[in-house]
C-alpha cells in the first residue's frame, strides 16, 4: 500500500494551508518508524503494488520559503526525498498569484537559489503551472503556454529534465490530462485516496496533511483507523464540492 501526502506551508498559523513545522517531525519520524520506506516518485511508480513494505511520497504545492526553512533541514539530515511543484511566474514572490482568494493567507515563496538548494538536498522539482490557474477553464492554447512554459523554465534554471506536475486546486479535463501528458510524465490531483494498481500515472491520487494535524492522533498513519477517516473525510469533501456546483 503506497501513499503521496501533500503539504504546502510549514508554520504555525494554522490556515488550511499551513501545517506546523513540529508536526511535520512527527508526521516524518513517524512514518519512518512505522516501517514506511520514504521514495522519490520514479521508485514509488516502479514496481507498483509488489514492494515488500508500505512506501509514501512527500509533496510540496507552490514553494513556500518555510519548506526550505523548515523541511529542507530535516529530509537532508534523515536522508528523506521529495518532490515540491513550483509556480514559475512567482518564484521569489508571494502567493498573491490572480485565482488566490482574497481572504486566503499571503506567504512568501522561494527565489532560485533557495530551489537549487533543495534541488542539491536530492528533492526533485516540478511543475505548478507559471500563474496557478483553474486549468480546465482554460482555452487550448492558454492552457499549452501554462504547461510548456513552466517546464522551460525551470529547466533553464535548474540545467535537469523536468518531468513531474501537479493540478493546481485539483481542477482538469480529459483535454486538460491530454495536454500534460505531452509534457509530463507523471501528475498529481487532490483525489484523496491511496495509490492503486493501475492509477494513470498522469491522474495520481494524494492525502492532503491537512487532515492528519495533530499526527500522534492519527498514529500509525498506515494503520486501519487512519485509513477510515481518511476515506470518511474525502467522501465528505466530495459532497460539499458538488453541493458548491
Amino acid at each position: 500500500m503506497d501513499l503521496i501526502l501533500t503539504f504546502h506551508s510549514l508554520d504555525t498559523s494554522g490556515s488550511v494551508i499551513s501545517y506546523s513545522p513540529d508536526d511535520f517531525r512527527q508526521v516524518v519520524e513517524g512514518l519512518l518508524e512505522e516501517g514506511v520506506a520514504l521514495v522519490g516518485m520514479d521508485e514509488l511508480l516502479r514496481d507498483e503494488g509488489q514492494a515488500d513494505q508500505p512506501r509514501a511520497l512527500l509533496t510540496f504545492d507552490d514553494g513556500f520559503s518555510s519548506v526550505h526553512e523548515h523541511a529542507l533541514p530535516l529530509l537532508a539530515e534523515l536522508g528523506v526525498p521529495a518532490l515540491l511543484y513550483v509556480v514559475t511566474g512567482w518564484v521569489g514572490r508571494t502567493n498573491r498569484w490572480p485565482t488566490q482568494g482574497a481572504g486566503a493567507p499571503e506567504f512568501d515563496l522561494m527565489d532560485w537559489s533557495q530551489l537549487r538548494e533543495l534541488q542539491a538536498a536530492g528533492i526533485e522539482l516540478g511543475s505548478h503551472t507559471v500563474e496557478h490557474p483553474h486549468l480546465a477553464d482554460l482555452e487550448e492554447g492558454d492552457l499549452e503556454r501554462e504547461l510548456a512554459s513552466s517546464k522551460r523554465s525551470l529547466e533553464d534554471e535548474l540545467q535537469q529534465a523536468v518531468r513531474h506536475f501537479s493540478y493546481p486546486y485539483g481542477t482538469y479535463r480529459s483535454s486538460t490530462t491530454e495536454a500534460v501528458r505531452k509534457h509530463y510524465n507523471t501528475a498529481t490531483t487532490t483525489d484523496m485516496r491511496w495509490l492503486g494498481t493501475g492509477d494513470d500515472p498522469l491522474l495520481l491520487p494524494r492525502v492532503d496533511a491537512y487532515y492528519l494535524r495533530e499526527p500522534k492522533r492519527w498514529a500509525p498513519i498506515f494503520g486501519a483507523r487512519t485509513r477510515t477517516y481518511l476515506k470518511g473525510r474525502a467522501v465528505l469533501r466530495n459532497v460539499a464540492g458538488h453541493l458548491r456546483t
